[in-house]
């Protein structure tokens, strides 16, 4: 005779228990189910309103007309060796997966086991803190600047013989603080050689900033670090998650090892290659999108809020007040905006970088709301 229907024989793991579900800035479907208002501008996310190279969108379409049958390439030559050309690394250094979540994962699932360590900022990205649990080693948490920007004297003061990987941000999510150079070499002068570091990159090209680290350098170097990058944000290809990493050969080619082979499909793949391929408009959006900046930053100020200093596409600000109230009526007036309390932030909203015309908008409602 079989067990009885709903008695709690199967369990996951314990450090699975500890996982909360991941809660994604607000879609523009569901904000329009909920509100029914039709026309929404979406702030929530930091993906980039100017939209992807139209070479990119062409190439995707050929991609899709030339037929959907056959499995796409696990290692795509071509995009490893257009990465390797415009970033400097050599094929083998380079893995993709299905956006730099994949690849932070996997990073945690190959590198670390259930008596090890993980450090990782916070606030910051919580695919760090997800990944540690399910490999069931133990999260250790470092704190940020007051520039928002993870504190590296605080990350050395909690290694033990038991770290296994270092999780840093730069720029970091939610603040938008940077990482310097010359910090960052000291860091790595103190770290044992059998800890590897994580360096998420993905908002670095908004990242104008002389002093900003060069992770490049450090690879090439040999030294055990990674650095994930992403083509959603200033590529604009979030829809197709394709993220990207390099390291040293050593630490590569265990990855490619352990990674699901067709992870990366074939219409983001024929996208990621023409995107990159299109520098000139890269170059246009981000030249825009830091004037686009400059100006959320000016218009904060001017109305006497603080925020980090923010070295990404988005400006985290503090309003003193709950942000989800305001984010629920922003989003009457038709702009999906991110509360940072996930990150222990009540009072912070996170709203994306869009084209001034968009944030003028964004800020006449802003100004209605406060009035009303």
């Amino acid at each position: 005779m079989g067990r009885k229907r709903g008695s709690a024989v199967i369990a996951p793991k314990p450090s699975i228990k500890q996982l909360n579900p991941y809660v994604p800035g607000r879609s523009i479907e569901s904000v329009m189910k909920d509100t029914g208002i039709s026309t929404l501008v979406k702030l929530s996310s930091n993906e980039s309103l100017w939209g992807p190279s139209p070479r990119a969108i062409e190439a995707a379409q050929q991609a899709v007309a030339s037929g959907l049958t056959f499995y796409p390439e696990s290692d795509p030559a071509s995009l490893y060796e257009t990465l390797g050309r415009i970033h400097h690394f050599a094929p083998t250094q380079l893995i993709v997966g299905n956006g730099a979540d994949e690849l932070l994962e996997l990073i945690t699932v190959t590198y670390a086991g259930a008596n090890d360590e993980v450090i990782y900022p916070v606030p910051s990205f919580s695919a760090y803190r997800h990944g540690t649990l399910m490999t069931g080693a133990r999260g250790v948490t470092a704190q940020l600047t007051p520039e928002g920007a993870v504190d590296l004297e605080d990350v050395l003061n909690q290694v033990t013989d038991r770290t296994r990987i270092i999780f840093l941000c730069t720029p970091n999510n939610p603040t938008g603080g940077i990482i310097k150079h010359t910090a960052w070499e000291s860091f790595l002068a103190a770290l044992p050689d059998n800890i590897l570091v994580v360096l998420d990159q993905a908002y670095v090209e908004f990242a104008n900033h002389t002093e900003h680290l060069q992770a490049q350098e450090s690879i090439a170097k040999g030294h055990p670090v990674i650095m994930v990058r992403t083509l959603s944000k200033i590529y604009a290809l979030a829809g197709l998650r394709i993220g990207w990493a390099a390291a040293p050969d050593y630490i590569i080619s265990p990855l490619k090892t352990a990674r699901q082979p067709f992870s990366v499909n074939r219409v983001a793949l024929s996208a990621a290659q023409a995107a990159l391929e299109d520098q000139t408009y890269i170059q246009n959006v981000l030249s825009e999108t830091i004037t686009a900046r400059q100006y959320m930053a000016r218009q904060w100020q001017t109305r006497g809020y603080s925020f980090w200093p923010s070295y990404a596409n988005f400006v985290t600000v503090d309003l003193k007040s709950d942000a989800r109230v305001w984010a629920a009526k922003l989003e009457q007036a038709g702009f999906i905006t991110r509360p940072a309390s996930a990150w222990g932030l009540p009072h912070h909203l996170r709203v994306t970088v869009a084209p001034i015309p968009i944030l003028e908008q964004f800020f006449a409602a802003f100004d209605a709301i406060g009035r009303g």
